[in-house]
């Protein structure tokens, strides 16, 4: 019987969500300083490159900018999502339910 690993491989390349993660900065300064990058061809900003329309960063690069290697779990935009219902549920935000016995004080 094989043996299924426990842990997935650390990916090469990370996504803005991980770099924001491990940075510990907002979706639009990781975004602001990728672009930065770009622009100035890697003299200012946040080291990273263009795969399609998606915006990658190395690992290595990262690693390197802050002088330690990356120990956080990469964030896994699946198990962050919220699950998702069956059936939709629908709510009225002009005239929100109300509990049709509101209790003023409670026994």
């Amino acid at each position: 019987m094989q043996s299924i690993p426990t842990h997935r491989p650390r990916p090469a390349v990370l996504t803005i969500a991980e770099v924001m993660d491990v940075l510990r900065i907002g979706r639009t300064k990781a975004y602001e300083q990728a672009r930065l990058y770009l622009d100035t061809n890697g003299e200012d900003g946040l080291p990273c490159i263009k795969v399609g329309d998606s915006i990658r960063f190395l690992r290595h690069a990262i690693e390197d900018l802050i002088g330690e290697p990356i120990t956080t779990a990469p964030a896994d935009v699946h198990d962050t999502d919220p699950p998702v219902s069956a059936t939709p549920t629908r709510t009225n935000r002009r005239h929100p339910t109300t509990d049709t016995n509101p209790q003023l004080f409670t026994a």
